[in-house]
């Protein structure tokens, strides 16, 4: 643990299974429908992200450490007490002595931050905007927009046609789906990818234990993709995770076309999450032309330079 992770967990609880169900129980209240405000995304990135949690009477803060850093998410609660957790939050931060960081927060709920604290200002964090897509159209992929992406799922088809079978996710074929997520990737050196394999281990060993939907695709017997997603208010879902063989052409497609229509067919959106800032991530989220964009923000001081947005 780092010496900040140490300190504040003195006072706040480091996150435990035990208080998965109540974060759950806070964000059904708020429904926020940015996608770091969900249990899965949060327990995906726990070893990146350090969580830690402070119950109050109205409504519940959750902490966050990254790279040394504390920040804090958008609190959870009614629309009527978020004055009061902010407020409690920013004397968390004076207590530590530390910079007041505000993580993934939307522009209604910056607005809102910015009238308690003259002094401050919005800085867009564009890698950190969320892309969101019709379930619909991702569902046919029909339209010239999408004709590409269309092109690799109809060669999928037809090359597969009597090969491949979508199967809910279940007790059943869990097992297959850890054993694909073992080899996927496993020769990569890179840190935060192999962090995020740890991340969705844990989620697929949360399976029936936590709120999430998911699915695969087998190819000739063998689990070859699965998706994993999530509710995050009446109309949009999440999608947190999608793994396929990058061999097999138009499989990411056809996983995606699956998922959404077996799963989440009654929602209006699908939530793909950001790009973090990689190039190579916004160019495949723009090919899917999203609907629109959860833009996000932080807090920054009058007159630092607003030099977030690209």
């Amino acid at each position: 643990m780092t010496e900040i992770e140490i300190e504040i967990s003195n006072d706040f609880l480091p996150i435990s299974m035990e208080q998965l169900s109540l974060i759950q129980k806070y964000l059904d209240i708020k429904k926020y429908e940015e996608s770091n405000h969900n249990l899965v995304n949060m327990i995906l990135w726990l070893e990146w992200y350090p969580l830690f949690c402070v119950e109050e009477d109205n409504y519940l803060l959750l902490l966050g450490i990254h790279e040394g850093e504390l920040f804090i998410y958008m609190p959870l609660c009614e629309d009527e007490y978020f004055d009061e957790a902010i407020l409690k939050a920013k004397s968390i931060f004076d207590k530590y002595g530390v910079n007041f960081v505000l993580s993934c927060f939307t522009k209604e709920a910056m607005d809102k931050v910015l009238k308690l604290f003259p002094g401050y200002c919005a800085c867009p964090a564009r890698e950190s905007y969320d892309y969101v897509y019709s379930v619909e159209k991702l569902k046919t992929f029909a339209g010239k927009k999408l004709q590409k992406k269309r092109n690799h799922l109809n060669a999928f088809y037809k090359e597969y046609e009597n090969r491949f079978v979508y199967e809910k996710m279940s007790q059943e074929n869990i097992k297959e789906c850890k054993e694909f997520l073992e080899n996927w990737k496993a020769d990569s050196d890179d840190d935060f990818l192999q962090a995020e394999r740890r991340g969705v281990q844990r989620i697929l060993d949360l399976f029936g234990k936590i709120n999430y939907s998911g699915g695969c695709i087998r190819v000739d017997g063998e689990v070859k993709a699965f998706a994993i997603g999530s509710k995050l208010s009446d109309r949009m879902c999440q999608e947190n995770i999608e793994k396929a063989d990058s061999e097999i052409r138009g499989l990411y497609q056809a996983m995606m076309k699956e998922f959404l229509s077996h799963e989440f067919s009654d929602f209006e959106y699908v939530n793909r999450e950001d790009d973090m800032g990689y190039d190579n991530i916004r160019q495949a989220k723009m090919a899917y032309h999203p609907e629109f964009m959860i833009e996000k923000y932080r807090l920054c001081r009058e007159g630092e330079a607003n030099d977030q947005e690209s």
